[in-house]
C-alpha cells in the first residue's frame, strides 16, 4: 500500500512536472539561500577560532594572576614550579593532547629594527617551536615557516611587519626590549618565516623563541607564564574541562572556572595571592563574542526570513496547483480513495519535491560556495579575522544543514496539508461540476 502512494505520487509529479516547475525553483533557490548564508558564516567563526588557538596556544590555557613585584621590583607573574604543573597537567588530560609552555609578553615598549628601519608590536608569544609546531604550522606562511632548529634566535613577523621594516625570511632584525628591572635589551633575531594575517591576532604580533625571549627580558631558563593545552584532533567537551578543573583546584590555588578572562584579571589585580586559571578559549576571545553574536543573530533572522518565504510561497504556489487538479481529486474519490489516501499521495509528492529540492539546493550552494571561496577578500580592514589565507573557507556541518532541512520540512508540509484538507473531501460530482 505504501508502494501504491508512493508510485503514485512519483508518476504525478512526473506527469505534471510543468506545474512544479514553480514550487521546485522556490525551494531550490531557498534552500541555495539558506545553506550559503549558515556555510559561509560558519567558516568565519571557524576562521576566528582557528586563530585565537593559535594565539592563545591552543583550546586551553592554565596561567598565573599576580601583581606581587619582588624586591628588584620585577612583576612576580610567572607560574612557580612550571615543570610541577605540567606533570600534573600531563596526567588529567589524553596523551594526544599537545602540552606546551609560553611566555605572553606585552611588546608595546619594545621595537623592531632592520637596516634604519623599526616597528613596533603589541604582543610577544614566547613559544617553544619544536612542541608548537603542529599549531603553529597551521599559520599562512608566505616565506619561510617554522624553525628546524632551536639554534637560532629565530623569530615569526606577520606580513604587515615584513612590509614596513622591508624583510624576508633569512633576513636578521634586531629586537630591542625594556625589561621589568628597566633595561634595555638587544637581541639579533633570524626571521625564520613570514604569516599573513592582519587582523588582530597577527598584525602587531610576533613568535619569538621561547629561549631567546626568556633572555631578552632578563628572566630564568624555566619562566613562562603560560602552560597551554592543544587538542588536534577535536576540542575539549565541557564535561572533561569540569573534571581537570576540579582535579586543579585539589592540588593549587585555582579561579572558579569562568567564562572572562577579564574578570579573572580583574580578581588578580586585587589580590596579591598567586592563584592560577584555567582559561577556555570561549573565555579568552570573550571580548570578540559580541561580535560573533551579531553574526550569528544576522544569520539567524535570515534563516528565518528564508524558512517563510519557502513554507509560504510553496504553500501558497501549491495551492494553486491543488486547485488545477480538482478533477484528479474528483476521480481518485470516485474510485474509492478515501480522503486520507488523497492526502497520502499530496503528502507523498510534497516530501518528493522537498527532498529534491534540497539536494539541488546543496547542489547550487556547493557551486556558489566554491566560487565565492575563490576571491581575496584580505583587503577589505579588518575583516581577515573571517578568512582563511585571505579567503572565506566555507564550513559544511551535515547534521545542521538536515536539521534545518527538517524544520522546512515541516513547516511546508503543514502549510500544504492546511490547503489539501479543504478539497480532498469533494466528491466526484462536485469536482466535475467545478472543472465544467
Amino acid at each position: 500500500m505504501k508502494m501504491f502512494f508512493s508510485n503514485l505520487a512519483l508518476h504525478t509529479l512526473i506527469n505534471n512536472r510543468r506545474q512544479y516547475i514553480s514550487l521546485f525553483t522556490v525551494c531550490v533557490v531557498g534552500i541555495a539561500l539558506m545553506l550559503s548564508a549558515v556555510w559561509i558564516t560558519d567558516g568565519m567563526l571557524r576562521a576566528v577560532e582557528d586563530k585565537s588557538r593559535i594565539y592563545y596556544g591552543g583550546d586551553l590555557v592554565f596561567m598565573v594572576g599576580m601583581t606581587e613585584k619582588d624586591e628588584k621590583g620585577v612583576s612576580k607573574k610567572d607560574i612557580e614550579n612550571p615543570s610541577e604543573k605540567m606533570n600534573a597537567l600531563k596526567s588529567m588530560v589524553p596523551a594526544d593532547v599537545n602540552l606546551s609552555y609560553r611566555i605572553e609578553f606585552d611588546a608595546r615598549e619594545t621595537q623592531i629594527f632592520f637596516e634604519g628601519a623599526s616597528i613596533r608590536q603589541r604582543m610577544f608569544k614566547g613559544v617553544d617551536f619544536s612542541v608548537e609546531k603542529p599549531l603553529l604550522s597551521r599559520l599562512n606562511f608566505i616565506d619561510g615557516g617554522i624553525p628546524v632548529s632551536s639554534e637560532n634566535n629565530s623569530i615569526l613577523i606577520s606580513e604587515p611587519a615584513s612590509r614596513q621594516l622591508g624583510v624576508k625570511a633569512g633576513d636578521v632584525v634586531v629586537v630591542q626590549v625594556k625589561t621589568d628591572r628597566g633595561y634595555t635589551n638587544t637581541l639579533d633575531m633570524y626571521v625564520s618565516g613570514i604569516f599573513v594575517d592582519s587582523s588582530l591576532f597577527g598584525m602587531y604580533t610576533a613568535y619569538l623563541d621561547i629561549a631567546s625571549l626568556r633572555t631578552l627580558i632578563d628572566m630564568g631558563d624555566n619562566f613562562s607564564n603560560r602552560i597551554c593545552l592543544y587538542y588536534p584532533s577535536r576540542e575539549p567537551s565541557g564535561r572533561e574541562i569540569s573534571v581537570i578543573q576540579k582535579k586543579l583546584e585539589s592540588l593549587f590555588n585555582m579561579y572558579p572556572l569562568t567564562d572572562s578572562k577579564t574578570e579573572f584579571n580583574r580578581y588578580a589585580r586585587k589580590h596579591l595571592d598567586r592563584v592560577y586559571a584555567l582559561i577556555t578559549l570561549d573565555a579568552n576571545i570573550k571580548d570578540l563574542q559580541m561580535l560573533i553574536d551579531a553574526l550569528k543573530a544576522v544569520v539567524l533572522l535570515v534563516i528565518v526570513v528564508l524558512v517563510a518565504i519557502i513554507s509560504v510561497g510553496m504553500g501558497s504556489t501549491y495551492r494553486i496547483t491543488v486547485m488545477k487538479r480538482i478533477t484528479e481529486i474528483g476521480t481518485y474519490r470516485a474510485i474509492g480513495m478515501k480522503p486520507s489516501g488523497v492526502k497520502k499521495v499530496f503528502f507523498v509528492e510534497a516530501l518528493y519535491l522537498l527532498v529534491a529540492g534540497f539536494f539541488a539546493g546543496m547542489l547550487v550552494t556547493f557551486c556558489l560556495t566554491y566560487i565565492l571561496s575563490l576571491f581575496d577578500f584580505s583587503f577589505i580592514p579588518a575583516f581577515d579575522i573571517f578568512l582563511i589565507e585571505g579567503k572565506l573557507s566555507p564550513f559544511i556541518k551535515i547534521v545542521k544543514s538536515l536539521g534545518l532541512f527538517l524544520i522546512i520540512a515541516v513547516t511546508t508540509i503543514l502549510s500544504m496539508l492546511f490547503t489539501i484538507r479543504n478539497v480532498v473531501h469533494i466528491s466526484p460530482v462536485s469536482a466535475l461540476a467545478t472543472t465544467t
